[in-house]
């Protein structure tokens, strides 16, 4: 299940997530605690001297290390990033405060912020691995990389880049027009491809991309796969005949 708390880019230093192993998939990247290091630069330092010093001003980086738990695995993740700060309601003394949150910058190697079934083509799972490692660096750049990944999924289902215009002659398809000859065979899934192509359309064109679209644009694709490569829906159906069959003695 989709878990978007787990990527919301800046996290508490006491409460860093458990984020999945990239490397074996079942672990989970667990936090070295020696390991985290927070400077703040002198310049930084020197700026509190300011008679009009806020909090925000502060400037910190860090780094850390995360390790899979996984007996069998220990693969070894790298983060680093700055801190910044966010207001929180205290409960013990009913009142509002400042809390310095840890905000990733880089993340090597990247855990998976989805799930991506076996079936799926190796290219599409490459452009898919990329946005994972991009995500924290470039919202824009990892909604391009999702689009590309759009691109070869039509090809794994021969949806051809090429066509014949009214001229008769030969022209390059673009990605919507590709989609719609996709949709004539599956017009469940087309919408969600559609979705990838609009959010990926901003990152090539260099506009902003925010982060709460772009975890939607995670979410549906994840879905998306799973029916289309990982044929989830076709076992449903045989899971469910085999139960009305058999009523259920088995």
């Amino acid at each position: 299940m989709f878990n978007r708390d787990l990527w919301t880019g800046a996290y508490d230093r006491s409460a860093i997530p458990k984020f999945a192993c990239p490397k074996c998939l079942n672990g989970r990247l667990t936090l070295d605690e020696k390991s985290l290091a927070v400077k703040q630069p002198k310049y930084s330092a020197n700026d509190s001297n300011h008679p009009d010093w806020e909090p925000e001003w502060d400037i910190e980086r860090f780094s850390l290390r995360l390790t899979c738990d996984g007996a069998e695995c220990g693969e070894v993740a790298n983060v680093l990033g700055d801190t910044t700060v966010a207001e929180y309601f205290d409960e013990e003394f009913t009142s509002w405060a400042l809390i310095s949150l840890l905000r990733v910058r880089a993340f090597f190697p990247a855990p998976p912020i989805i799930a991506v079934p076996k079936e799926v083509p190796d290219t599409v799972r490459t452009e898919i691995s990329k946005s994972f490692e991009l995500f924290w660096v470039d919202l824009s750049s990892c909604a391009n990389r999702l689009r590309v990944s759009v691109e070869l999924l039509l090809d794994h289902f021969k949806i051809p880049r090429s066509g014949i215009d009214k001229k008769g002659k030969s022209t390059r398809l673009d990605l919507n027009a590709r989609v719609s000859l996709f949709e004539k065979s599956d017009p469940e899934h087309a919408p969600t491809l559609t979705a990838l192509r609009m959010i990926g359309n901003l990152g090539s064109h260099g506009d902003e991309v925010n982060r709460t679209p772009l975890l939607d644009a995670f979410e549906i694709y994840e879905y998306a796969l799973a029916e289309l490569c990982g044929q989830r829906k076709a076992r449903i159906e045989q899971l469910r005949q085999k139960l009305i069959s058999s009523k259920g003695k088995y």
